[in-house]
């Protein structure tokens, strides 16, 4: 099977679309101030009325950098309080509502005053028509928001123009939840254009390969979208090139491989001994100081806070010694 169909198989698993969805790690302030709504309510719920904590940011004198200390709460270890962005999916399916993932159940009409029983409790005045349109919402995805597409090869594309006019809402109730069934495990994602068998069953998928990274703090929307962009990430050690899959079974082309190897390298000014072109090609030639470039998990951090897709590198940096493999030889034959 090839490996971008092996990918699809694990994300898309249960899914019916008819063109693969595409994701962007996304914030707009009526959903955000939601999610933070949702999320607090349920802690609240289990927690006795309390407040709930995650990681708080100490200060050991003025001049010093920001260091954090855990917090017990009882909602560890993947349910965070806080809240950055949520995932954005926008799929192929004729679905005339956005659905909202959430910890539990709640009248949507309640949390936004569109209801005689909030304006009531809340005090808010009686909402017009024009209060659920989205329109500002979906000019702004379509012109700005930029998406991770399903292709693993660091690619990030917009909304092609004129996608705005496909999105047909209702003007009433446009907005509905979808109560996950781990809510100690709640992922925030946002669906336009999906049908609720196809948000299931792409929920389900994506949250237990997020979990399988046994590192809560990585539990987010923004990861994943940086996880589907450059799946693999690169080391050195021991004058060797090692490479992680960045979530279990998600990877890449070969010739993709290839190319990001070769960035890699061009990134951090090292030379392959061969120009055998396969992944069992490792050796490089060795520097006179350390065994290793960075431990894994700064270079996690590091293709989080930075984007490489665009780095300019040489011509492949190989020494003029020829070798070919066996597995290059297999696939001369073939």
């Amino acid at each position: 099977m090839d490996v971008i169909e092996k990918n699809d198989s694990i994300i898309l698993k249960g899914t019916n679309f008819k063109s693969k969805p595409v994701f962007s790690s996304y914030r707009y302030p009526k959903f955000d101030r939601l999610i933070r709504l949702l999320k607090l309510k349920y802690g609240e719920s289990i927690s006795d009325g309390q407040p709930i904590k995650g990681r708080e940011n100490i200060y050991w004198n003025e001049v010093e950098t920001q260091k954090s200390k855990p917090v017990p709460i009882p909602l560890q270890p993947y349910y965070s309080p806080f809240y950055y962005s949520m995932l954005l999916v926008v799929g192929s399916d004729d679905s005339d509502t956005l659905v909202l993932t959430s910890p539990m159940a709640e009248n949507v009409r309640d949390l936004f005053g569109y209801s005689t029983r909030s304006r009531k409790l809340f005090g808010y005045r009686r909402q017009s028509r024009k209060e659920e349109n989205y329109d500002d919402m979906l000019r702004h995805i379509e012109d700005e928001a930029e998406f991770v597409h399903l292709t693993y090869n660091c690619s990030i594309r917009k909304m092609d123009k004129g996608w705005k006019g496909t999105v047909h809402l209702r003007e009433r109730d446009t907005v509905e939840l979808y109560v996950v069934p781990k809510p100690l495990e709640y992922f925030p994602m946002l669906f336009i254009n999906c049908s609720m068998d196809n948000i299931r069953s792409l929920y389900d998928n994506i949250t237990t390969l997020m979990i399988s990274k046994y590192i809560p703090f990585e539990y987010c929307p923004y990861v994943f979208t940086c996880v589907i962009f450059r799946p693999i990430l690169f080391n050195i050690l021991n004058n060797r090139v090692e490479y992680r899959q960045r979530l279990p079974g998600i990877d890449v082309t070969d010739e993709e491989f290839v190319m990001r190897r070769r960035e890699w390298l061009s990134r951090v000014a090292r030379f392959m001994v061969s120009d055998c072109k396969c992944r069992s090609n490792t050796e490089v030639l060795p520097t006179v100081s350390s065994t290793f470039i960075y431990r894994w998990q700064n270079l996690e951090e590091l293709f989080f806070n930075y984007n490489f897709c665009n780095y300019p590198f040489s011509s492949p940096r190989y020494t003029p010694n020829h070798c070919t493999c066996k597995e290059c030889s297999k696939k001369t034959t073939e």
